[in-house]
């Protein structure tokens, strides 16, 4: 029997379209996507933190402040003639975070947007060198930049200027119900940010990975409380809690599953309805630089979890993560894909 042109062709249609909906399903299988600031960071040093004196800003070791982007890079000329710069490369907390887990082999996307300029350029090409997939990264405006500032005793403040650029969030088309991954939230400095996340948060079926940073926590628990309610995974500082002004045990009642609470020098913690774990801070020769090694934290026990490893080795593993990431400026310190198996290989 013979078929004709229109039918066989239906037929190759209809193949087609069943190896494309598999495709398409497969795309959407990443093992996290990250969602938060993208910024490109620069490292400056200066002799004390504590003897900085710039207009009215308060440079305090360990804190963030947002600025004004004309502040910024009032700032910038600032520490252009009286520190002396570093290192640059791109950064975010998320971002931070995703990457790690890119590099050390997990399939991932991120969910932000960079600037239509040189910086977002170079933001999307570290991020695509580690295979982490940039096409739900909108590139519009001017990208949100970063000065992390050190001292001669590796203590940091952090300044931000979110760009225009999360303007175009909105633009952002995504079905999230085709994703099968763990949600990793971090802040946005823009309301534009802000905004976005909490459309994309009142959208998920499934409750998120949740770092607030400073940012977020300064904005207290009634700005909070949209996130803490979806929020399985919460990574948070004792700083940040007192910001909130939420307990331990008010957080669990929320129904978070996990708290990680980074103590910095101290170690970390483990929190849930069922135990409590802590785990001492792996020790160093010599620290470079402390910017990121709590999201490089984050990124070891998001691994962890991943691995189904128990929540003692989800702490080891985020130690040691983040330790081993003091020895160098941002990104350069991160664990290599070889360092993290060979330290996963030791836990099993």
């Amino acid at each position: 029997m013979s078929l004709s042109f229109e039918v066989f062709s239906d037929i190759i249609r209809t193949r087609f379209n069943k190896k494309l909906k598999i495709l398409i399903k497969n795309l959407m299988k990443f093992d996290f996507i990250g969602c938060g600031s993208l910024n490109w960071d620069m490292f400056f040093e200066v002799e004390d933190l504590s003897e900085i004196q710039f207009e009215d800003l308060k440079i305090l070791p360990g804190r963030e402040a947002v600025l004004e982007r004309s502040q910024f890079l009032k700032f910038l000329k600032f520490l252009e003639k009286e520190g002396i710069f570093l290192f640059e490369c791109g950064g975010g907390s998320g971002a931070n975070t995703i990457y790690a887990l890119s590099l050390w082999g997990f399939n991932n996307a991120f969910l932000g947007a960079t600037g239509k300029d040189e910086f977002g350029k170079k933001i999307i090409e570290e991020l695509e060198n580690v295979n982490l997939n940039t096409d739900f990264i909108i590139k519009k405006g001017e990208t949100s930049l970063a000065i992390i500032l050190l001292d001669k005793r590796k203590d940091r403040f952090i300044a931000v200027s979110p760009g225009n650029n999360e303007e175009f969030l909105q633009e952002i088309r995504i079905n999230l119900s085709q994703f099968e991954s763990i949600f990793h939230f971090s802040s946005f400095a823009s309301r534009s940010g802000q905004e976005f996340q909490r459309r994309i948060l009142s959208h998920l079926k499934l409750k998120i990975s949740f770092d607030p940073g400073e940012v977020y926590a300064n904005l207290g628990k009634e700005f909070l409380f949209f996130w803490l309610k979806n929020t399985e995974i919460l990574f948070i500082t004792d700083y940040e809690l007192e910001k909130i002004g939420l307990s331990l045990e008010e957080l669990l009642r929320l129904g978070i599953n996990k708290i990680f609470l980074k103590k910095g020098k101290e170690g970390a913690e483990f929190y849930s309805k069922e135990k409590n774990l802590k785990i001492s801070a792996y020790k160093v020769e010599k620290i470079v630089d402390n910017t990121g090694a709590g999201d490089y934290f984050n990124a070891g026990v998001l691994a962890g979890i991943k691995l189904g490893f128990s929540e003692e080795d989800m702490l080891k593993l985020g130690i040691y993560s983040a330790g081993i990431s003091l020895r160098d400026f941002g990104r350069k310190g991160c664990l290599t894909k070889r360092e993290f198996q060979k330290y996963v290989d030791l836990l099993k």
